[in-house]
């Protein structure tokens, strides 16, 4: 296909979105603002001729423009187009999207289309996801056709334009919307919180308003005194703006907090139980003028500041004969006709820096708030309100003016209630509390308790456990509620039920919107995590005397009214397929532990879903190292050394906890959050209890110094048969290991011995013995796996061999989503008419599917993106059943009648024991499936590198695998294969229909060279080479392989549908002529000399790479001679599989330049090569045969 150069117009996503696309497919493109018309704005950035000059003569000759043509600009062979997507509604259930171009002035012909439909819809990101993925493909066919010259606009159907009930649509608005955000409402708010209050003093003036320790308080005597306060700050000279309160809860705090707002002023909470200091800064942090007492105040909390004391406790007592027009006057408030939009509270938070920053919320903010928490847990007249919380902790908004809204009774506990859980229990009981407020770690904590009256519990903050979840919404409404203090109070809640995820925050309350945000700025896709950002009429002011911090956190929000405002939380969250919110955890709360992302609240589920402890918490030590915390065990059995065990069989290594700590209960802050500060200090139990063997010897001891440093552990930390990986260790690990082992100590270890055992001791060993025989190593395990169990059988009375009779039934594939197994898809798609089953890891069927297409699309198979045919299953090769459950197991033992078993988690430094569940289980799974149901056949793609028999020349024969290991490396990913291999012959035995598929090098299609270089060692040898400028010379005449990935699976699916096929297993590698020089003389011809030199030298030249090297991270494939790995194909005998793919008209790919066109071309095109550092000269040039020059 000829290449195009297409100018797309505009900065939106879809076009970016087609420029990725379209570039990967080989065509060139630009995208052009459009300010002096796209075709000339492309010409300008493709450094081409200028469109009125000459036409396009270049390598690729047409040029297309995506977006609105510019008329007074024409270019020869130029084709304006644009997409126009026109829906039937917003949020659309139809949506017709059509790639349109002028074939005349007023002649608008369409040049591809599609209707798309959709059901009741909840994320528009996932909507405009699809739409523009269908823009995509369509683009892509509309290229083809321009590209083959194949398309003619005079030719294509007029265009017929959208009616007057069609909208049309915008993708960048579409992927904002969320049916959960459509939460409009209106109340006839008060203008603000005092004249809130005044109404409902005036509705009920004798009705009781308050129940404190030292008192009561009526309507009509709260407003009173609040009116006093309200009248001695008014009254100073200079009205402060800012005013402080810090008073116990009792009758005198809560007319005072009324009274400063009625003042006008900004009120600020202060805690008597705050440390000095802090309340120290938090005044001079808010600026404030005035501060509001109860008696005398302490010297040194004043000691320089300037501030106006007003001390309540002179004016305590209301006027007993308060006449009821005082509840009729004005606040001084009410002289400010924009009082609504007025500062009412600044709530002091925590700050990352250390210092306290000021959350500001306006009347209108907490008025509003008021009118919908009022209504969502009914409050009314005879409710009763616990106020638990510190009037410093925004949740007091929460329980102090929605209760004074509804007319209700405000109870305070003591200050000894709140923190003996026996008083709080009784006070509960006794007070008839209806509703209350306590958090997550209070309710862990507190014992059951009789509470008849209370019919709402909300908790927030944190985040619950599911004992205490189970516990607490069996009488009565749970509502678990989440919202930083910046968007007043609250922004999402929902009710929690026994057996519900504890990560489940609900969806927005009324008025407010909730965008999840994805890394690269756009709306997330359900399923999808990203940064969670809140608007509507809770967000805030900003933060008080902090400017810088306001505008870096309240930003304006792309999808609301011009001016709106949206606040960025810090937090990471998700929506789920029903529409609520899952919250995953803090943005700066999560770890880089060895170069992985670890969020503790994930470590932290996993912990409670073990069912040992009621309370778990991690905490990173000063090395970032994860500490857990476990509190409250189910029974004796619960132990740390049960509970770590649990964890190392369902979280990955690196996230298995390096102490875990008994308690009896965990600690909590006086909010009554977890205080994680707390278990912070307190020592760490492991610490003289490790029973490990240490190393032994001064070369042991480097060793694990070395591995101290990359793992990120002390060195008394490391055993000398713990495994490099169970210690946390990974893949890009590896390679820095071996290359400091041999820049430090000189050494020739090979990989390959080493994946065998990965342990200080037989590292060590290895470094001292240049003898080691391959295998040696080799875990027993291995060898007992390869026993097929013998209850893997069929059913008494089926007779053996290939189905037949009754129907080819369904396929099933595993890998589907893998570069291989994509094309595997293809072809079983458009070689049968069956259903095709997939197997695919995702966190719901919603992310599977998308992890599917997305898959197809970057492979070039768009069309099989929604295919009818292709069911997705979300599953996971590592669990029993590949993770499915039983209903859906059925369904495949019923209908399945073939299974292609292409999946399998594929690492080349993974020791065995490290891969077996995902490669070695999943294999026995599908056999066990195999035997139940209708009849069967499984087609195992294994790897040449398993290959293990051999003929008497020495070559390795197309037959089941033998007793010895594989012939070549024997590492983790070859011996699962190898260990399947058996599984599957003995199954064969039993009379299971069986094939064995050994593919060689995979590599880019045949035709456009597509391929998947970053995950192919040896492009990624070919690109190190080149930037090192030098390769290792081979010797001459050796077979390289080049296997174009649509080859092989033309091939795998030719031979597994063939009904006549005598043989079971297949070596399917490209048997034509090419060695590793001929393959760089190739390479050279392209631009790229390179210079050989014998491997010696060049393994030397490693020792000096860095990062920027492609090479650095496998680079431990290289250092040592001894690696074993296949250098030379010659050595595959594959004559039985030449016959078969000849009788099925399936042919080897030449190794022509055609070929090789498309295979380096597409490298340099992806961005993968560098460009070539001098022209490449055409593949038929004179300097075709010139040979790299040796160094030698």
């Amino acid at each position: 296909m000829k290449a195009i150069i297409i100018a797309i117009g505009g900065q939106t996503r879809l076009a970016a979105r087609l420029a990725s696309e379209l570039e990967a497919t080989g065509h060139t493109v630009c995208i052009a603002d459009g300010r002096d018309g796209p075709l000339r704005d492309a010409a300008d950035a493709l450094l081409l001729p200028a469109p009125a000059a000459e036409p396009l003569r270049n390598a690729a000759e047409w040029s297309i423009v995506c977006g609105a043509p510019d008329p007074a600009v024409h270019c020869a062979h130029a084709r304006p187009l644009h997409c126009e997507i026109v829906a039937d509604a917003f949020p659309p259930r139809e949506v017709r999207v059509a790639w349109l171009t002028d074939a005349a002035p007023g002649d608008t012909r369409v040049l591809a289309d599609a209707t798309l439909a959709f059901g009741a819809a909840l994320n528009g990101a996932d909507l405009a996801d699809e739409i523009a993925a269908c823009a995509v493909d369509l683009m892509h066919e509309v290229a083809s056709g321009i590209a083959r010259e194949l398309s003619d606009p005079n030719d294509a159907p007029r265009a017929t334009p959208p009616g007057p009930a069609d909208i049309v649509l915008d993708l960048e608005r579409l992927a904002g919307w969320h049916a959960s955000n459509d939460t409009a409402a209106e109340w006839p708010c008060e203008p603000s919180l005092p004249e809130l209050v005044s109404r409902a003093a005036a509705a009920a003036p004798d009705a009781c308003a308050l129940v404190a320790a030292d008192g009561q308080l009526t309507y009509r005597e709260l407003v009173t005194r609040a009116r006093q306060v309200a009248a001695r700050i008014a009254a100073r000279p200079a009205a402060p703006r800012v005013v402080a309160v810090r008073l116990d809860k009792g009758v005198a705090l809560y007319p005072a907090l009324v009274g400063v707002l009625g003042a006008g002023a900004t009120c600020v909470p202060l805690d008597p139980a705050f440390p000095p200091e802090r309340a120290r800064t938090i005044l001079r942090e808010s600026g404030a003028q005035a501060l509001v007492v109860d008696g005398a105040v302490e010297p040194a909390l004043l000691d320089g500041f300037d501030l106006d004391v007003i001390d309540c406790g002179a004016h305590a007592k209301a006027d007993a004969d308060a006449s009821p027009d005082a509840l009729a006057g004005q606040w001084p408030l009410e002289r400010d006709a924009d009082r609504a939009a007025r500062c009412a509270v600044a709530i002091y938070t925590s700050g990352s820096t250390g210092v306290p920053k000021g959350v500001m919320l306006s009347h209108r903010n907490i008025v509003q708030f008021c009118h919908w928490y009022r209504a969502h847990v009914s409050l009314d007249a005879s409710s009763r309100v616990l106020q638990f919380s510190t009037v410093a902790f925004d949740a007091s908004l929460l329980d102090m003016f929605p209760t004074w809204l509804a007319g209700a009774t405000l109870v305070a506990p003591s200050e000894a209630q709140r923190r003996e859980l026996d008083a709080l229990a009784a006070l509960v009981a006794d007070a008839r509390i209806t509703h209350a407020f306590l958090p997550p770690a209070l309710l862990a904590a507190l014992p059951d308790c009789d509470w008849p009256a209370l019919a709402h519990l909300v908790t927030g903050g944190d985040v619950c456990d599911p004992d205490t979840i189970a516990r607490w919404s069996a009488s009565r409404r749970l509502h678990n509620i989440y919202g930083p203090t910046e968007c007043t109070v609250l922004a999402t809640t929902g009710e929690l039920r026994a057996g519900d995820s504890n990560r489940r925050i609900g969806r927005p309350i009324a008025n407010a919107r909730c965008h999840v945000l994805a890394a690269d700025g756009r709306p997330a896709l359900t399923g999808e995590e990203g940064e969670l950002c809140i608007a509507g009429a809770g967000v805030g002011l900003g933060y008080l005397g902090r400017p810088d911090l306001s505008a870096e956190r309240f930003v304006a929000d792309p999808y609301g009214t011009p001016g709106a405002t949206m606040y960025r939380t810090g937090d990471i969250a998700s929506w789920e397929p029903d529409g609520t919110l899952r919250y995953v955890g803090r943005r700066d709360a999560q770890l880089k532990i060895r170069g992985f992302r670890v969020e503790p609240g994930e470590i932290e589920t996993a912990a409670l879903a073990a069912g040992l402890y009621r309370q778990c918490a991690v905490v990173p030590d000063e090395r970032k190292r994860i500490r857990l915390f476990a509190a409250k065990p189910v029974d004796a059995a619960a132990t740390p050394d049960a509970l770590r065990a649990v964890l190392a069989a369902t979280l990955p290594d690196y996230m298995v906890p390096y102490d875990i700590t008994a308690l009896d209960v965990l600690p909590a802050t006086p909010n009554g959050k977890i205080d994680r500060a707390a278990l912070a200090r307190l020592p760490a139990s492991r610490a003289g209890s490790d029973t490990r063997d240490a190393p032994r010897g001064a070369l042991e001891l480097r060793l694990a110094a070395m591995w101290a440093t990359l793992l990120e552990l002390a060195p008394d930390e490391i055993g000398r048969d713990a495994s490099f990986f169970e210690l946390g260790g990974h893949s890009l690990l590896v390679s820095r290991l071996m290359l400091a082992v041999k820049r430090e100590l000189g050494g020739n270890a090979a990989l390959a011995r080493f994946m065998e055992r990965p342990t200080i001791a037989a590292l060590a060993a290895l470094l001292t013995d240049e003898t080691g025989e391959r295998g040696a190593n080799v875990p027993a395990r291995v060898h007992d796996d390869r026993r097929l169990p013998d209850d893997v059988r069929l059913p008494a009375g089926q007779p053996a061999g290939q189905p037949a009779g009754d129907g080819p039934g369904a396929v099933l594939l595993t890998g589907a989503n893998g570069f291989l197994g994509s094309f595997i898809l293809s072809e079983l798609i458009s070689r049968t008419n069956q259903i095709v089953y997939c197997v695919v890891r995702g966190d719901d069927d919603a992310s599977a599917r998308r992890r599917l297409d997305e898959a197809a699309f970057v492979n070039g198979l768009g069309h099989l993106c929604g295919h009818p045919r292709v069911r997705v299953l979300r599953g996971d090769l590592g669990a029993p059943r590949l993770g499915l459950t039983d209903a859906v197991w059925q369904t495949l033992a019923a209908e399945v009648g073939a299974i292609h078993h292409n999946g399998a988690h594929v690492n080349h430094v993974y020791d065995y024991p490290y891969l077996h569940a995902e490669n070695v289980g999943s294999t026995l799974e599908l056999l066990r499936l195999c035997c139940s149901g209708r009849r069967k056949a499984l087609h195992f793609v294994s790897t040449l590198s398993a290959a293990s028999a051999t003929g008497p020349t020495g070559r390795l024969i197309e037959a089941a695998p033998s007793e010895a290991g594989p012939a070549f490396v024997n590492n983790g990913y070859n011996l699962t294969k190898w260990v399947s291999e058996h599984l599957v012959a003995e199954a064969a035995a039993r009379g299971i229909d069986t094939t064995i598929l050994r593919p060689g090098n995979i590599t880019g299609h045949s035709r456009t060279g597509l391929c998947q270089p970053g995950r192919n060692r040896i492009l990624l040898l070919l690109k190190g080479a080149v930037q090192l400028g030098c390769a290792p010379l081979a010797s001459e005449g050796g077979l390289f392989d080049l296997s174009p990935v649509d080859y092989l699976a033309r091939a795998i699916v030719a031979c597994t549908l063939d009904g006549a096929r005598t043989e079971r297993v297949f070596h399917l590698h490209n048997p034509r002529p090419l060695d590793w020089a001929g393959y760089l003389r190739a390479l050279a011809r392209r631009g790229y000399p390179l210079r050989f030199e014998a491997p010696e030298v060049w393994r030397e030249r490693l020792l000096s790479i860095d990062e920027s090297n492609a090479l650095f991270d496998v680079v431990a494939f290289y250092l040592d001679d001894r690696q074993d790995d296949i250098g030379d194909m010659a050595v595959i005998d594959h004559a039985r599989t030449e016959a078969t793919l000849r009788r099925l008209g399936v042919t080897y790919p030449d190794k022509d330049d055609a070929l090789l066109d498309a295979h380096f071309g597409y490298l340099a095109e992806c961005g993968f090569m560098p460009p070539p550092p001098e022209p490449a000269p055409r593949a038929n040039d004179a300097r075709r045969d010139a040979e790299p020059e040796p160094a030698w």
